[in-house]
């Protein structure tokens, strides 16, 4: 809030008003001034002064002086007389009031001024073209006069000449002999105009001819003259005469080329799941059936066991096991069916429980990325998707859609770990794979509009 400077010192004569008010010379910045013919203000930070006048004064005839420890107003007065005070005295609102009519009046006027000075430079403007009008049809005319009066004078010497030469009767021109001897130098008789006088007839002598341009000789050249000849003399073979090529292919074994075939790739993935399954003894059991018919396997059993208090986790063991021990395809089979159930818990104990007895099946991991991200633990779901996508070598058709689908699902854990840019990335490598899918397709756009709304995501 601005402080009041109350501090001030005033002195009059019957015509003038003298204010000074004093500055602070160390610490001053920029003065503001405001001043009509009853109301005075300036502002330098952090003060303000402000006065009502007493009476008016003539604000276009006054002046204001800013020294570097003081303001002085020199005003004066409308009329001559002794004020009793300087400011009027007004309430708060009533000075409010007065205030905000200057202040109206103040904007009307600087207004009105800003129109007249608008008006005022159009007509200046609207002057000066007419100015440079007349000024240009000035020198217009004036150029059109000397040339007239050059066109006159000119007229009436070649008049002047042709009454002469009409008196005279004739024009005699004799050209001097040039010293060339070459050049013959021919008479040409002109016959004057008949007229009533009797005058001799004008012999006139032509004038120098003009010297002939030399003609260029063309220079002849033997090899040109040479090369021509054997080209006249040159025959040409005959037209061959037309005939079929006959074209024989030898018959592919492959319904592509072998450059475009990915036969070495699909038979390397064969091997490698082939290989893996005779890693397991057992791939499968046979199921139980409970009483209501649902099949379900009595070998297997998920206990709860408490760990340090942070929550339960299942214990996965088999109740009866098979001769030679449960295969990872059986322990795969009863992960999906406890997911199913909703037991994720138990679903990721039978699927760690799997790799464990063979880390060579990309479907455990997968399987178990896809609880991961269930239970929402996105981080483990991305590092179980990179280990599926690393047992599905080499890429083939044989394995594209499970890499599609891996792929996606890991693009869905970055998402929700706010790796929007990465995950959009992977989300677009699987629609390549699964053009037809629409599922992928719907997640890459929503995943574009959601970057588009945070752009700043990693």
């Amino acid at each position: 809030m601005p402080i009041i400077v109350k501090e001030y010192t005033w002195r009059q004569t019957p015509s003038t008003l003298n204010i000074r008010i004093p500055l602070n010379p160390v610490n001053r910045e920029k003065v503001d001034l405001f001043t009509t013919d009853s109301y005075i203000k300036a502002h330098y930070s952090p003060f303000i002064f402000e006065i009502f006048l007493l009476h008016d004064v003539d604000n276009d005839k006054s002046k204001c002086v800013v020294k570097d420890d003081e303001i002085v107003f020199d005003l004066m007065k409308r009329e001559e007389l002794e004020w009793e005070t300087l400011e009027k005295e007004l309430t708060k609102p009533e000075k409010m009031q007065l205030k905000q009519e200057i202040l109206e009046k103040c904007q009307k006027k600087a207004q009105e001024e800003s129109e007249e000075r608008r008006i005022r430079k159009s007509q200046m403007n609207r002057f000066t073209v007419q100015q440079a009008m007349e000024i240009d049809s000035k020198q217009h005319s004036l150029m059109d006069s000397r040339r007239d009066e050059q066109r006159k004078v000119a007229m009436d010497a070649l008049e002047e000449w042709r009454v002469n030469a009409d008196k005279k009767g004739g024009v005699k021109i004799v050209e001097l002999p040039d010293e060339v001897p070459e050049v013959k130098q021919t008479e040409i008789k002109i016959e004057p105009k008949r007229t009533n006088t009797k005058t001799e007839p004008k012999v006139m002598e032509s004038a120098k001819p003009r010297p002939r341009k030399p003609v260029k000789i063309p220079v002849r050249s033997e090899y040109v003259a040479k090369k021509k000849e054997e080209a006249a003399t040159r025959v040409l073979p005959r037209l061959r005469t037309a005939g079929s090529v006959e074209v024989s292919h030898t018959p592919r074994t492959f319904p592509t080329p072998s450059r475009e075939s990915a036969a070495a790739e699909e038979e390397a993935w064969l091997r490698n799941v082939t290989l893996a399954r005779r890693a397991t003894a057992h791939s499968r059991l046979p199921p139980a059936r409970l009483d209501g018919g649902t099949a379900v396997s009595s070998r297997l059993d998920f206990s709860p066991l408490v760990t340090d208090g942070t929550g339960s986790i299942f214990r996965f063991r088999l109740r009866r096991p098979p001769p030679g021990g449960a295969g990872p395809a059986v322990v795969q089979g009863e992960g999906r069916r406890v997911f199913r159930a909703g037991n994720f818990l138990g679903a990721i104990s039978a699927y760690t429980h799997g790799i464990s007895l063979s880390d060579r099946l990309p479907s455990l991991f997968a399987n178990r990325a896809a609880t991961h991200f269930a239970l929402g633990n996105f981080n483990k779901c991305v590092n179980d998707c990179s280990s599926a996508l690393e047992l599905m070598q080499p890429a083939c058709e044989g394995n594209r859609r499970s890499r599609a689908k891996c792929i996606a699902r890991r693009a869905a854990g970055l998402a929700r770990l706010g790796y929007l840019n990465k995950a959009i990335d992977e989300m677009k490598a699987a629609a390549r794979l699964l053009p037809d899918d629409e599922m992928i397709k719907k997640d890459v756009y929503d995943m574009e509009r959601a970057w588009e709304q945070n752009p700043d995501s990693d």
